[in-house]
């Protein structure tokens, strides 16, 4: 899914998507700025170390529609024997 963004004095919307069916997902980080992620694959994982592809200024926007980052898009975690 894509991530739509209203900014602040632009009319038209920016949206990160592509053609290629990639999932973007967005986190609101405690000092207001936005960071944007995408997923290795459709269906895949976010791993906790990866680095946002943008990161947007409290300043910058005002709106933000998409699907949030959340814990299931991590890797589940390797379970070794027993």
């Amino acid at each position: 899914m894509s991530v739509e963004i209203k900014f602040i004095g632009v009319e038209k919307p920016f949206r990160h998507e592509d053609g290629e069916g990639r999932e973007y997902r967005y986190v609101v980080n405690d000092n207001g700025t936005l960071s944007i992620f995408e997923k290795e694959s459709p269906g895949g994982h976010i791993n906790p170390k990866d680095p946002p592809i943008a990161v947007y200024g409290a300043a910058a926007w005002f709106s933000v529609t998409g699907d949030v980052r959340t814990s299931a898009d991590a890797p589940r975690p390797k379970v070794r024997g027993f």
